[in-house]
């Protein structure tokens, strides 16, 4: 079971410091969500060739960084390396001297990202297909997906007969878990679509009072993996901070033509955009109920792309089916009406995914996109083709 993130809003001495530290581009909007980290005492730096990464060890070894890792992200066409701070440098201290000794390099502070999801007990039918004029059946996929969450437990009912590939991106036991296997089981359930592949990339290592957490690293990590397995369509039932280290990743993914689908979190309608979400790059879904009615915890904003059903959906994941609520369980619904559609197999940017989705939702707010709803609710009606 996964509860929903509530994080305060920061004071503005803390925004002044966090904008200074150089990962969290905070606006004077009438929400901002605090970042957490993982591995505070940790900085990480992305370079494009081997020379900067001979260049920014050596910088980081001269002056008493720890080296923790380097690994090469071929998928993404970088170099990752990840460092321990020297005792009382802060992480402001850190980016700007690393920044400074490899100009061409990122560096940043490695945020938290969380799951954005919710069990409950209700008593609504299951809607979702009929709302989204799925054809009686399914449609066929057109592709593998990419599911970036927790583990996925692959013994399930609801993924008898699919095709599961899993790694890990942390260190420790990969341990399946509800949220995954949930995200799973909607986008390979036979009635929506048929004769899909998943390649799972669990990211959630790590887990503190608020929960299971990943760390942007994980998620540059994962990215570069279906990248490199050329998945172009993935979903990200997950939302945290802007991080530039997160932000460069997803550029380098979109320019290699994969399309990104995220939640655009349950931090409320007063809070500014939360990423991956809030990318230009990255379509942004949404959550609406039964009755096309927003999800009142849904974050707004002109990031918004599309919604799709996310209040007392039924999931049928585990041993018994129970219902969630989310972004996170709206958003492999669109995942899955894109997989489906085969007139986006050759498509290589996201406009043309976007043109696709305008061109075949149901308004649901005022005329064009709006703040709420996107372009509306997302249908399958008539696009699985043969």
């Amino acid at each position: 079971m996964f509860h929903a993130i509530q994080f305060g809003r920061l004071v503005a001495a803390v925004s002044l410091f966090l904008m200074l530290l150089g990962c969290a581009a905070l606006r004077h909007g009438p929400g901002i969500v605090e970042p957490d980290a993982v591995g505070p005492r940790k900085v990480i730096a992305l370079v494009p060739d081997a020379q900067a990464t001979a260049d920014m060890r050596a910088a980081a070894v001269s002056d008493g960084y720890q080296v923790l890792d380097v690994t090469r992200l071929r998928g993404l066409e970088l170099t990752m390396l990840t460092f321990r701070m020297p005792a009382g440098v802060t992480g402001p201290e850190a980016i700007a001297a690393l920044e400074a000794a490899v100009p061409s390099a990122t560096v940043g502070i490695n945020h938290a990202y969380r799951l954005q999801q919710t069990a409950r007990t209700a008593q609504t039918l299951d809607y979702a297909n009929e709302m989204m004029r799925w054809r009686k059946n399914g449609c066929r996929a057109r592709g593998p997906v990419g599911v970036i969450d927790t583990g996925i437990d692959t013994s399930a009912p609801a993924l008898a007969g699919v095709k599961v590939i899993t790694r890990s991106f942390f260190d420790g036991q990969a341990v399946p878990a509800a949220h995954g296997t949930d995200v799973a089981a909607v986008l390979a359930n036979p009635d929506r679509l048929t004769g899909v592949m998943i390649y799972g990339a669990n990211v959630f290592g790590q887990q503190d009072a608020l929960g299971l957490k990943a760390g942007a690293d994980s998620l540059v990590r994962a990215l570069d993996w279906l990248a490199q397995e050329e998945v172009r369509f993935v979903n990200l039932a997950l939302a945290g901070p802007y991080n530039k280290l997160l932000d460069l990743a997803v550029e380098r993914a979109v320019a290699r033509g994969l399309i990104l689908v995220a939640a655009v979190g349950n931090e409320g309608p007063d809070v500014d955009p939360l990423y991956p979400a809030g990318f230009d790059g990255v379509i942004a879904v949404t959550a609406v109920d039964a009755e096309r009615r927003i999800y009142r915890n849904a974050v707004r904003g002109p990031h918004v792309d599309i919604a799709a059903p996310g209040v007392d959906v039924l999931v049928p994941s585990g041993r018994s089916a129970r219902f969630v609520t989310g972004t996170s369980i709206a958003t492999p619904f669109v995942t899955a009406r894109l997989v489906a559609d085969p007139s986006l197999v050759a498509a290589r940017s996201v406009a043309d995914v976007r043109n696709r989705l305008s061109a075949t939702s149901e308004e649901l707010g005022p005329a064009g996109r709006d703040p709420m709803f996107g372009y509306g609710l997302a249908l399958a009606e008539d696009i699985c083709g043969e």
